[in-house]
């Protein structure tokens, strides 16, 4: 089977809305109540919202440049036998324009007419909110530039960063949608959770760099559901959502297109214009800088590589995300599937056969499953062996979503409700939304993923991928820490074969946020499981139930509520020489036994038990040898890599050791820039601070006050220890080994 489940685990330390509202004239509540997936209650791909006259349909022609969507390919593929079903899973695309939708019919159903609305105070739709025949309203935000609208969910900044940190800055060059998404201004109040956030219409922007210009179109849509409350007086909100992605465009023109229409092959259609999706270049690294209503909150997920994130505050009702990354290969599973046994199931599970167009051979054209979808996971699974090895297509992706559940999985006392907390993401086909599963139990962040084993040549090997970015304060609450190590082992183990492979990584760092990213993984037959685990961490026992040496079983308490000996029962004394009874009740404040010197406090001090064996000051682990640590390589021939793992790897024949690929932050005033190489310095006039995203930061065994720093190098069982000012580098074909933590 091409299934495939990651489990992400780092060690820990200790164990860690019905809402209602009511609307009046413009006025919606907004709250986070994640009780119905995504894919069950916002439009379909064939729903297109608002839209300018439909106009002739005019199909670009075939053109080998152009990226397909998961649909137009299955489309292009119809089979000849009947009684067939679509399915696929991928990112369905809906209508990134601003809109107000009022619907009468529940969630999960289809049916009925919607009154669309262009505003919030459009009458039609004040009108329908206080008529109970409606039952469902949607708002759709679609974000612009904010030069164009400050004060709404939009995009401040998009930059290409180039391989020495420097950026180049896009230009945003023109608005899409004008007439069908107009937008409105902002009124949402994010203290009592009330009105619209700002909107505007898509936007292209271009980036030149060398002399090469190439046009991008930033989809961005934050959209809110509501469900009407039994009652009939208020309303349930279901759903949040921010959706969001990049993408490099040519253009189709045509006199024939009018704005708003919908063509298969086309990302958006404007006034005389078919945008079309275009492969990324690769090597690039995009920086995006989103202005986010503060309704957005929890996990988000994606397709991102090596991501670096971090969040400010704007305002009281908005608040700035940065998300540095490069684009990600997806592998993106489908196929026509024969409507019986399982897929059955699956349509009637997922409600997916709602979504059906017409056929007269009875092949049900429909809607995919999102890859975060809460139950992708299940399905895919349920559906494998039907879709064989081989993905649909891959192709390279920048994405950004909100979970479909956003529910965290932490300890309640480690639990946050306002702002962004973490992002994770991951190339596979289907993967688990929200936070990282907790294990309270192990110790273990778990994340389970899923995709075919090869490339849609049924050849090439899909390469796992796995990242997630995570709030500084979350996760040294979640694992009971106070400051956090500088490495992480990660292993990958091969239940098939018994095979595990370690490498040392780096937690990086990047304005109170930490990330890492465990890559090169298989997806095999048998699922491989990816653990992360923290240098240095061990299991703290529990302090306030200390084990007396002579009882290890039965602990006697300091305070045995349940057996008191009563101070006036003279015909009861405790014998002198029971060493576990309380003191006789002629001193009833010196209950110490006399042959238990070790002993908890007496019963006046209950609060204070002195543990015996000193539990709260654990052993620190015994740093392993240099030769018992297995180490990772990349090794490159040309523009060929591979990664050797082993306790003395070498590279293959023709191949030779990449040098270690360091970033350093250069500072002048105000102004940062940052500078990557294998021997980086700052320009002219600028100086050198500790790098928030370098991949590899060389934090060592020591660090003297000096601004020096020890990195512990190894080659084979050869060790050499290196001094010096941030960064410190190997010598050449020495790797760096990770620091044991005091």
């Amino acid at each position: 089977m091409g299934n495939s489940v990651l489990v992400f685990s780092l060690m820990k330390r200790r164990k860690v809305l019905a809402f209602t509202s009511f609307l009046t004239s413009c006025l919606l509540a907004l709250t986070l109540l994640p009780t119905i997936s995504a894919a069950d209650t916002l439009p379909p791909p064939t729903n297109p919202g608002p839209a300018g006259a439909p106009g002739p349909s005019v199909t670009p022609p075939d053109d080998p440049a152009v990226i397909k969507d998961a649909r137009s390919i299955l489309r292009g593929t119809t089979p000849t036998t009947s009684n067939n079903a679509m399915v696929y899973f991928d990112q369905n695309q809906v209508n990134f324009k601003s809109f107000i939708s009022v619907e009468d019919h529940p969630a999960g159903q289809a049916g009925g007419t919607p009154i669309i609305c262009l505003s919030p105070d459009d009458a039609k739709c004040t009108t329908a909110f206080s008529d109970t025949k409606y039952q469902q309203i949607k708002y759709d935000v679609a974000m612009g530039s904010c030069a164009a609208r400050e004060i709404a969910a939009c995009i401040n900044s998009f930059s290409l960063v180039k391989t020495d940190g420097s950026k180049v800055k896009a230009e945003a060059i023109k608005r899409i949608y004008s007439k069908t998404s107009p937008g409105w201004a902002s009124t949402f109040d994010a203290k009592t959770n009330t009105g619209y956030p700002g909107s505007d219409g898509p936007w292209i922007w271009k980036i030149t760099d060398g002399g090469v210009s190439t046009e991008y179109l930033i989809l961005g849509l934050v959209s809110a559901l509501f469900n009407r409350m039994p009652s009939g007086s208020g309303w349930d909100a279901s759903e949040k959502s921010l959706r969001l992605s990049i993408y490099p465009v040519k253009k189709y023109e045509n006199a024939a297109y009018t704005e708003g229409g919908s063509e298969t092959a086309c990302l958006a259609v404007d006034t005389g214009v078919c945008y079309q999706r275009i492969a990324f270049a690769k090597g690039l690294r995009f920086s995006l800088d989103l202005r986010l209503p503060k309704v957005i909150t929890g996990w988000l997920n994606g397709r991102l590589d090596k991501p670096s994130a971090y969040t400010e505050n704007y305002n009281d009702n908005y608040s700035e995300l940065i998300v540095e990354a490069d684009p990600l290969e997806e592998i993106i599973t489908g196929k026509w599937l024969p409507n019986t046994g399982a897929v059955t199931q699956y349509l009637s599970d997922s409600k997916k056969g709602l979504t059906a167009a017409a056929s007269a051979t009875n092949n049900l054209d429909i809607a995919g499953t999102d890859p975060d979808d809460q139950n992708a996971v299940k399905y895919y699974a349920s559906l494998a062996k039907l879709f064989g090895e081989a993905a649909l297509t891959n192709s390279l992706t920048w994405r950004l979503n909100t979970t479909s559940s956003g529910a965290q999985t932490f300890d309640q006392s480690c639990q946050k409700s306002e702002g962004v907390q973490g992002i994770v993401t991951s190339n596979a086909s289907v993967y688990e939304p929200g936070s990282p599963q907790w294990d309270g139990d192990q110790g273990k962040l778990a994340y389970r993923i899923a995709a075919p084993i090869y490339k849609s040549d049924g050849k090439t090997e899909n390469v796992g991928r796995y990242a997630f970015t995570m709030r500084a304060d979350l996760i040294k609450c979640v694992y009971g820490v106070t400051t956090l190590p500088a490495y992480a082992t990660v292993e990958v183990s091969y239940g098939d074969s018994g095979e595990v492979k370690a490498a040392t990584t780096a937690l990086g760092t990047n304005k109170e946020w930490v990330y890492l990213h465990a890559n090169n993984f298989a997806f095999t037959g048998a699922p491989p499981t990816v653990s992360v685990k923290l240098e240095g961490w061990k299991k703290a026992t529990t302090p306030t139930q200390p084990t007396p040496p002579n009882a290890p079983t039965q602990p006697t308490p300091p305070n045995a509520p349940t057996q008191p000996t009563p101070p006036n029962a003279p015909t009861q004394p405790t014998p002198p020489n029971a060493p576990n009874q309380p003191t006789p009740p002629n001193a009833p404040n010196q209950p110490t036994p006399p042959n238990a010197p070790n002993q908890p406090t007496p019963p006046n001090a209950p609060n204070q038990p002195t543990p015996p064996n000193a539990p709260t000051q654990p052993t620190s682990p015994t740093p392993p040898s240099a030769s018992d640590v297995k180490v990772t390589i990349t090794c490159i021939k040309g523009t060929t890599k591979k990664t050797v793992t082993g306790l003395k790897p070498t590279c293959p024949t023709g191949y030779k050791m990449q040098a270690a690929q360091v970033t350093i932050t250069c500072t002048k005033g105000t102004v940062s820039k940052k500078v990557t190489g294998t021997k980086p310095q700052c320009p002219t006039g600028y100086k050198m601070s500790v790098s928030a995203t370098n991949p590899t930061p060389q934090i060592g065994n020591s660090t003297p006050g000096n601004g020096e720093t020890t990195i512990t190098c190894v080659k084979g069982g050869d060790v050499k220890k290196v001094t010096g000012k941030i960064p410190v580098q190997c010598p050449e074909g020495y790797q760096m080994q990770a620091a044991p933590s005091p």
